[in-house]
């Protein structure tokens, strides 16, 4: 039976509340700094960070004297966002609020950044209409995306067997890590394009003890846990075995290449 979409996004919300993920977000702060970074965050701008988690890019971007944004379906992730906001001193306005219906008029802010967040709503067309309608002309949205050549790719595949087959709405996260996929979901609302990819390092004393954190705090892995039960182990092990092929230390420690695609659509 077809899953209706607000059952999916209800269930999407129930995921990302699992686990514990804002001890998790700060091993990829970098990638949402260096996104706010590439924006060109200034002093008065007016900034939304869309599916903002925690805040990697929303916090950087109100560093940098923004004003700033953050919005995303989970008020978990808000809340430990704007604690953390908060311990820094920054103002930033927090919106409990869905990427593909975003509660905002046209062109409002100057710059729409993403960090691994916009790609996990289902109807991709629609999520890039929503970031394209709020950034005034002239602006520009970058976003930072895993790739379906990296280790969140190969882990997108090892899982699928194991998971429920997504409803035929729902299009793979992954395909945001594809430059010519971000030119035909922005189209011709962009004037031009940039690209880059770069490489998150995931750094543990030890595979084991790496895998023992992020099964046991990273939402989507909790949840699985949940629904598979005694099947959990297989699943456990596939990924294990991603991370051990592309271990690239050689002490017995962990140091895990994440790449990601960081884009800048100009409008």
């Amino acid at each position: 039976m077809t899953v209706q979409l607000d059952e999916f996004k209800t269930r999407q919300r129930a995921t990302w509340e699992a686990g514990d993920y804002a001890t998790l977000s700060p091993r990829i702060a970098e990638v949402g700094e260096l996104v706010a970074a590439r924006a060109g965050t200034a002093p008065g701008m007016s900034v939304l960070d869309v599916a903002c988690g925690t805040g990697n890019a929303a916090i950087p971007a109100a560093r940098a004297g923004a004003r700033v944004t953050g919005l995303d379906l989970t008020p978990k992730l808000l809340e430990q966002g704007r604690a953390q906001a908060e311990s820094e001193g920054l103002q930033i306005e927090w919106v409990e609020g869905d990427a593909e219906e975003l509660p905002f008029e046209d062109a409002s802010f100057d710059r729409v950044l993403s960090t691994f967040g916009h790609m996990f709503a289902p109807r991709h067309g629609r999520v890039a209409d929503e970031m394209g309608r709020v950034c005034r002309p002239g602006g520009a949205i970058v976003t930072a995306t895993w790739t379906q050549e990296g280790i969140f790719g190969s882990m997108s595949a090892a899982s699928a067997p194991f998971m429920p087959p997504p409803p035929e709405y729902a299009s793979p996260p992954v395909l945001w890590g594809d430059e010519e996929y971000v030119r035909e979901m922005f189209g011709s609302a962009a004037t031009a394009f940039e690209f880059e990819r770069h490489v998150n390092w995931q750094e543990e004393e030890s595979l084991e003890e790496f895998a023992d954190l992020f099964m046991e705090r990273f939402p989507l892995m909790v949840t699985a846990r949940a629904m598979l039960g005694d099947r959990f182990p297989e699943l456990r092990e596939r990924i294990v075995e991603i991370w051990r092929d592309a271990n690239e230390a050689t002490d017995g420690s962990l140091r895990l290449p994440q790449e990601y695609l960081l884009s800048i659509v100009r409008l």
